[in-house]
């Protein structure tokens, strides 16, 4: 053996060998982040309520506290900001995640999602405006300015379309994850049935978030067994026992 054969076998010697696949532990680090989306969404959005100084108000007493209150309001703004953002994230990864049955479905979601996450999240802004021109001007002032805005169609067509987006996402993605045998039926449900007695129902507040919240926990919980589960729905028929299940893994 010459010395370069040597030299070259001992290089490879010195290598340890590893039996992960190539990307594995980034596959596994973007399960876990799809995995608890939701439910830091939730939470954020509960800590969004808790800081609203107006929290369920409209109208001139809601401009008279956001003037009043700059500093709780930031913090509502903030959460809320990164609630919505996360949300929308939790739809569009979970998107990604569905192959063949539920495609479709899956691509309305990720349409919704993008609707969403491109208008909701940055309306927040609104929120410093209405106290700064509170501050400056007077709640006078900030309420005409928030009158002459809604003579704007332009606005209402961002706001409808983000906000439609925004609310649909995630049900529609989690039905498409269902169908595809990614989800059991509960956790699929679970966040569904959240959104409707939490935020249709109790509104936009501490409680109306805690009820949407455990929906969005009972789904991190069914994420995460997820390809896992040995009742997994099969993403193929019954009468094709010998054929391989299409259902996807989230870390696939």
């Amino acid at each position: 053996m010459n010395h370069s054969t040597a030299t070259t076998t001992t290089g490879m010697a010195a290598r340890p060998r590893t039996d992960e696949e190539p990307g594995r532990s980034a596959r596994a680090a973007r399960r876990w982040v799809l995995i608890l989306a939701p439910t830091v969404a939730g939470l954020l959005a509960i800590g969004g309520a808790v800081a609203d100084p107006a929290v369920d108000l409209e109208g001139r007493a809601l401009y008279e506290l956001y003037a009043a209150n700059p500093e709780p309001l930031q913090w509502k703004s903030v959460l809320y900001h990164f609630a919505y953002a996360v949300w929308g994230l939790a739809a569009l990864m979970l998107v990604g995640a569905v192959r063949r049955r539920g495609s479709w479905l899956a691509n309305v979601a990720g349409l919704l999602a993008f609707l969403g996450i491109s208008s909701l999240p940055g309306f927040l802004l609104a929120d410093f405006y209405d106290s700064a021109i509170g501050q400056v001007h007077g709640v006078d002032g900030a309420v005409a300015v928030e009158q002459a805005m809604g003579d704007m169609w332009g606005l209402g067509v961002m706001g409808f379309t983000g906000i439609v987006g925004f609310l649909l996402c995630l049900p529609v993605a989690v039905l498409a994850a269902w169908r595809a045998g990614l989800l059991r039926w509960w956790a699929a449900l679970a966040p569904i049935a959240g959104l409707a007695a939490g935020f249709f129902f109790l509104g936009a507040n501490v409680p109306g978030w805690a009820v949407t919240t455990v929906g969005f926990v009972v789904l991190s919980v069914g994420l995460a067994r997820a390809g896992r589960d040995p009742e997994q729905v099969p993403d193929e028929p019954a009468r094709n026992p010998g054929r391989p299940s299409r259902a996807v893994p989230l870390d696939a």
